[in-house]
């Protein structure tokens, strides 16, 4: 799998890359390796992962981390190598395109852990970070941004609260706006605060804009997530229609699908209609005449539960 690098290079202000066993500076390539890296001294209080499949990309954000006080524990190319770390990581910076568990999949796996998870990506299209969110990243920043940038926002979840990139600001703005809730949804405060985030500012700067405290901005923000989270659930797939996004890219007729999920052939297109009016719905530039099989066959693809 091939996505873009951290922009972010090795030694970010000064900080050089962190070693790995064996010499050589690089990171084992074995399948699953785990590699570990060297805790930045007995101050250290904050454990933190990185999860990503080309962990060379990673070393510079590693780096950055360990300068400002945190223990890297590993990088590691896949959600389920976490098992092996020790201690846990207390943050886990994890990459949304991933193999075996990725995006929205690969977030919660990392999150039942009990470690605030940070959602970072170069490739991944609004919908994907919105389901991060959804599925307990409590943060997002694409991987072109600084190594600094990542060590603030790990200091931010590590002392339990958000962090709300210009990009992902950006995103929920445009969910809220696409998918109104109605009752419950987020108020006029939070979509100031959400604006202000989309223009760049940091979190100091935009309690201090509103006049609020830090944990009343906190409070607001948990708000946003909420609502995100049942904006999500609104127009997730049924069980039933994710069985037939399994199998809408095997080229199988409506009446071959119908046998394999033990249905009715009439049924089938009922199904597909379903799924492509919630695909609208969760992509509002979307062409609103594509066929419901076409809508099926790219929701399968960007949930990745697609079979072969």
């Amino acid at each position: 799998m091939t996505h873009p690098e951290w922009s972010f290079g090795r030694g970010a202000r000064g900080a050089s890359a962190p070693s790995f066993p064996g010499g050589g500076g690089g990171p084992s390539t074995g399948p699953g390796a785990a590699v570990p890296v060297p805790e930045a001294g007995p101050a250290v209080r904050t454990a933190v992962a990185i999860v990503d499949d080309h962990a060379i990309a990673a070393e510079g954000v590693a780096a950055r981390l360990a300068e400002a006080g945190f223990a890297v524990v590993g990088l590691v190319p896949a959600v389920e190598a976490l098992d092996d770390l020790e201690p846990a990581p207390d943050v886990i910076i994890c990459d949304l395109r991933l193999p075996g568990r990725s995006g929205a999949d690969a977030v919660a796996h990392a999150a039942t852990r009990g470690a605030a998870v940070l959602a970072a990506s170069g490739v991944a299209r609004p919908q994907e970070v919105l389901d991060a969110i959804a599925a307990g990243a409590r943060g997002f920043l694409p991987k072109t941004a600084p190594a600094r940038t990542f060590a603030a926002a790990a200091t931010e979840l590590a002392a339990g609260g958000y962090h709300v990139s210009a990009e992902l600001a950006h995103h929920l703005l445009d969910d809220a706006r696409a998918r109104p809730l109605g009752r419950g949804d987020i108020g006029p405060k939070a979509v100031a605060a959400l604006r202000a985030f989309e223009r760049g500012d940091t979190a100091a700067e935009v309690a201090a804009a509103l006049r609020v405290s830090p944990e009343v901005l906190t409070g607001l923000l948990g708000q946003v997530w909420d609502a995100g989270a049942r904006r999500r659930r609104r127009h997730a797939p049924s069980p039933r229609e994710l069985d037939l996004l399994r199998l809408v890219g095997q080229g199988l007729t409506h009446k071959d699908l119908a046998a394999r999920l033990a249905l009715s052939p009439a049924t089938v297109p009922t199904i597909l209609d379903r799924i492509r009016a919630k695909y609208l719905a969760l992509h509002p530039d979307a062409d609103p005449t594509i066929p419901p099989m076409s809508a099926a066959r790219r929701w399968a693809e960007e949930l990745g539960v697609a079979e072969g």
